[in-house]
């Protein structure tokens, strides 16, 4: 399985505040919301998975699923 979504990384804070959204177009708008100076271009991320529990595995894993995309 894949989930696909978008991520504006915050340039100056921890990364629990970047912007995450499933569309490009709902990441646009919250950077328009927020400082748009605090983020980062949108990117998008595609993270592979075999079932629910490989999903959670990645996202509490070391280095977390924005860093393994290709899994």
């Amino acid at each position: 399985m894949k989930l696909t979504y978008w991520v504006a990384d915050c340039l100056n804070d921890s990364k629990c505040y970047n912007l995450r959204a499933m569309t490009r177009k709902e990441i646009q708008s919250k950077r328009a919301e927020y400082d748009e100076g605090s983020f980062g271009p949108p990117r998008k991320i595609e993270v592979h998975y075999d079932n629910a529990l490989d999903l959670v595995a990645q996202c509490l894993g070391e280095g977390n699923i924005e860093f393994n995309p290709g899994r």
